[in-house]
C-alpha cells in the first residue's frame, strides 16, 4: 500500500482510490471520501499511520457491510477485461477470483456458456445492476467500444486473448477495441486469457485492428528478434544449426518466429560481431 498524497478523485467502487484515514472502529480503520466511510482491516494498515493519512486502498462493495478497503492487489478493475478462474458455480450464476476476499459475481444472464469450478473466464468488469458495486461479464462484445482513434499503426499494444476463429485469435488490443491475430503469423499456440505484449499492423475502416506479435519495420523486428535468437544460441552450447535455407516450419518450431523474422536477427547479430554465420549454422563468437 502506498501512503498518497493526491485524493481529489470522486469515490468510486471496484478501483484503486486515495481515501483519507478518519479513526478506528472495533477492528476496523474508518477510511473517509465524499462524506462516506470505507472500513479497512485495522491489519492491513501501516502501524505508523494516524488519523489525516491519505491512503491508496481498493474499494469494493461488501454486500450488507457496506464499503470496504482492501490493500490485496485485485487482479482487474472496473472497465477493465480480464481472465479469471471459476471459484464455485451456483444456479444464479459463478463466482470468480479477483484477487481480493470477495470473489465476483456473474450472474447467469450474463454467461455465453455453463462454466466450471477450476475453468478460467474472460470478463469485463462493470457496475452491479444497483450501480453501486461491480460484477463481471462474459458478453463482452458488447463491451469493446470500437474507439481506435487514439492507437496508430507499428504503435505497441497490450493483448489479452479472449476467442480463436479460423483465422486465428480474436484479442482485446489495450483494454478497449477488437483485434485479430492471424495464424499465419503466430508461430507458437496460444492460450484463451493469455496476455502478450503486440503491436498494431493495420486499423481497418471498420475499427478492427490486425495485430501481430512481432514488431512492424525491419529495424523494430531484427532488434526484438535477436535476444531470443541470442538465448537460443546460448542454451544450445554456443551452435544453432539453422541458416538461410533451413526450412521456415524449422525455424517457427525452433524459435517461434517466422523465418523471415530470423533472417532479420541474424544479420542485426553478424553486423554486431556477435555471431559468425557457418555454411551449416550460426555460432556465437565466444
Amino acid at each position: 500500500m502506498q501512503i498518497m498524497n493526491d485524493n481529489t478523485t470522486p469515490l468510486q467502487t471496484g478501483k484503486k482510490q486515495v481515501l483519507t484515514l478518519a479513526g478506528s472502529r472495533g477492528r476496523f480503520r474508518v477510511l473517509k471520501k465524499d462524506d462516506k466511510e470505507i472500513l479497512i482491516p485495522a491489519y492491513e494498515v501501516p502501524e505508523n499511520s494516524k488519523t489525516g493519512d491519505s491512503l491508496e486502498v481498493f474499494v469494493f462493495l461488501d454486500g450488507r457491510d457496506g464499503l470496504k478497503g482492501t490493500t490485496a492487489e485485485a487482479k482487474a478493475q472496473i472497465g477493465d477485461f480480464a481472465s479469471l478462474e471459476v471459484k464455485s458455480v451456483t444456479d444464479f450464476g459463478v463466482f470468480l477470483d479477483w484477487g481480493i476476499k470477495k470473489d465476483l459475481f456473474v450472474p447467469k444472464a450474463l454467461l455465453r456458456k455453463d462454466l466450471e469450478e477450476g475453468e478460467d473466464a474472460i470478463v469485463c468488469l462493470i457496475p452491479d445492476f444497483d450501480g453501486l458495486g461491480v460484477i463481471g461479464s462474459c458478453q463482452i462484445d458488447e463491451f469493446l467500444d470500437g474507439d481506435s482513434s487514439s492507437l496508430k499503426e507499428m504503435q505497441k499494444v497490450d493483448l489479452l486473448v479472449f476467442g480463436v476463429s479460423e483465422m486465428g485469435y480474436r484479442v482485446i488490443v489495450d483494454n478497449r477495441c477488437k483485434g485479430l491475430l492471424y495464424r499465419n503469423e503466430v508461430f507458437e499456440d496460444l492460450k484463451i486469457g493469455e496476455k502478450r505484449t503486440g503491436y498494431i499492423k493495420k486499423i481497418r475502416e471498420d475499427g478492427l485492428i490486425d495485430a501481430s506479435l512481432q514488431p512492424i519495420g525491419y529495424k523494430a523486428a531484427s532488434q526484438d528478434s535477436s535476444p531470443q535468437v541470442m538465448e537460443a544460441l546460448k542454451a544450445a552450447g554456443g551452435f544453432l544449426p539453422l541458416h538461410d535455407k533451413s526450412d521456415p516450419d524449422l525455424i517457427r518450431k525452433e524459435l517461434h518466429m517466422s523465418k523471415k523474422n530470423f533472417k532479420k536477427a541474424v544479420g542485426l547479430l553478424y553486423r554486431e560481431k556477435k555471431i559468425l554465420i557457418e555454411e551449416n549454422g550460426i555460432r556465437l563468437t565466444d
